[in-house]
């Protein structure tokens, strides 16, 4: 992709269809989602302790498991660093689990990556690299940015719904179908450009690709593994398994490439990118329904149980 073509994706396409997510998102919500998040903070500790200590772990685990090159460990480090992008929330909308837990767990862990990531990756610098490698996020520009791509555009759907509930409706279903088509553009043009420059690019996905699938199918795995152990609802079970499993790559790229100017580094974020989206929506979408079989089953069983009862009192 020229030059110009990857300005374009990185510096206006990717926000703009970040703002058309969120809001999309926004139309879906009231108010009282996020009254009911914060009456049962429970499950927003949960997702960030599996997005901020689990998964950080799993991928040191996974670096050592794989023997990777220090370069690519401390890029699969630098991934598991950063917070759960929006597609996250994207999918816990289209599959109408938890979205408002889905947004506050997005919005609170990319605030607090401004202290978490430069102490884990300076931390996997000096582990794997053997070298130091001090990084800062700007804090003031990270709250603009979450605050112009996030929370402003859920808070205009928010207001449109509650002004507008007609158009908020009549809108929600073609923004279903369209998010994810611009999300999926949006990427494959930022990652298309981010490969050049990386040698023997098969072999490097090849080499990256069992460790970056089993980061984010083990971490989806272990988020949902969390849910059930303290026993949170089942859009909640749906929802922190996808922020576990969905990384902000467009952050982990930037610290890579702008802050450290290592390609390798950031590759491993545009190979964990290139099948994240397709994995989480199955993993979601499975999910999802095996929980409605469940419940069904479990429901049948119960009213099967209530005639028995009857039958054996006549």
């Amino acid at each position: 992709m020229p030059p110009m073509d990857h300005a374009f994706f990185s510096t206006y396409f990717l926000p703009a269809t970040l703002v058309l997510i969120m809001g999309g998102m926004g139309l879906s919500l009231s108010l009282q989602n996020f009254r009911n998040v914060l009456r049962f903070p429970k499950a927003v500790v949960v997702g960030l302790v599996a997005q901020m200590v689990v998964l950080p772990l799993l991928a040191f685990g996974l670096a050592h498991a794989f023997g990777l090159s220090p370069t690519y460990a401390a890029g699969l480090m630098i991934v598991a660093s950063c917070p759960g992008g929006a597609s996250a929330g994207l999918i816990s909308h289209l599959l109408k689990a938890n979205v408002a837990l889905s947004m506050c767990l997005t919005t609170i862990n990319s605030l607090l990556c401004v202290a978490t990531i430069p102490w884990l990756v300076d931390a996997s610098l000096g582990y794997f690299m053997k070298q130091e490698a001090h990084i800062t996020l700007p804090f003031w520009s990270t709250v603009k940015d979450i605050a112009l791509l996030t929370l402003l555009p859920t808070g205009v759907g928010l207001w449109l719904r509650s002004r507008y509930p007609a158009f908020a409706k009549a809108a929600d279903r073609p923004l279903r179908y369209l998010m994810p088509i611009m999300l999926m553009v949006a990427f494959a043009g930022v990652a298309g450009a981010e490969h050049r420059g990386t040698e023997s690019l098969v072999t490097s996905v090849r080499l990256l690709l069992p460790p970056t699938l089993l980061l984010n199918g083990l971490g989806m795995l272990l988020g949902l593994l969390l849910a059930f152990v303290f026993r949170l609802g089942p859009m909640s079970r749906i929802t922190i398994p996808l922020e576990v499993g969905l990384q902000n790559v467009s952050l982990a790229i930037f610290v890579s490439q702008v802050m450290l100017h290592n390609n390798g580094m950031a590759f491993v974020a545009v190979v964990y990118s290139s099948f994240s989206f397709g994995t989480a929506v199955l993993f979601g979408y499975t999910l999802r329904e095996a929980t409605r079989r469940i419940r069904r089953f479990l429901y049948f069983r119960r009213l099967q149980r209530f005639r028995e009862g009857l039958k054996g009192r006549r």
